[in-house]
């Protein structure tokens, strides 16, 4: 099938996934970030403030503040200023939960830099620390947990196919030897 002839549904996620009849109230503003759809008056403002909410939770304030900074600049009510706030983690994600994993990056690069002194000041003691630090970031010493077997391989029904060319006697032919003692050749 080309491009041109799939459908919608043709890109929608496998699993459970069922869509919503009709709109929902944040697709418009979707679209708009993603095919630079037209929002009218109402709705541009709406998503400026989102976008201003957003901006401030990536910057750390708490979502407390960032309501308090909405009520400040718009006269909002919390209500209304938690909703904007919902509505932009909606559409960009969740801006504290992206600041932790960043921060996390921040923190293992810090400790490859410590590490780079230490070697170049020969400082053992230094070294240690600094892969002690290394290991507990990326958390090497956790047990990776491992796939059980009826998981990774599920019971049914297995066909394995061999290609290659089998050494195989002529209808008219006797069997080679290494077929008697239960061995045989495979070219």
């Amino acid at each position: 099938m080309f491009l041109g002839a799939m459908s919608e549904m043709d890109l929608a996620p496998l699993g459970d996934f069922k869509p919503e009849k009709g709109n929902h109230r944040m697709d418009k503003f979707k679209d708009h970030l993603v095919v630079h759809a037209e929002l009218n008056n109402r709705d541009q403002e709406y998503f400026e403030k989102m976008k201003k909410a957003w901006s401030w939770a990536t910057k750390m304030f708490s979502p407390q503040k960032v309501v308090e900074m909405l009520h400040t600049e718009y006269g909002h009510e919390k209500t209304h200023a938690y909703q904007i706030l919902r509505d932009s983690y909606e559409l960009w994600g969740d801006a504290y939960e992206l600041d932790k994993r960043g921060a996390a990056k921040i923190l293992v690069e810090s400790a490859y830099v410590a590490l780079q002194i230490a070697v170049r000041d020969k400082d053992g003691a230094l070294i240690l620390k600094a892969v002690k630090e290394l290991r507990d970031l990326q958390q090497i010493d956790k047990a990776e947990t491992a796939v059980p077997p009826d998981v990774a391989m599920p019971a049914g029904t297995r066909v394995y196919v061999f290609n290659g060319s089998v050494n195989m006697a002529a209808p008219d032919s006797q069997p080679p030897n290494d077929v008697e003692d239960g061995t045989y050749s495979v070219g």
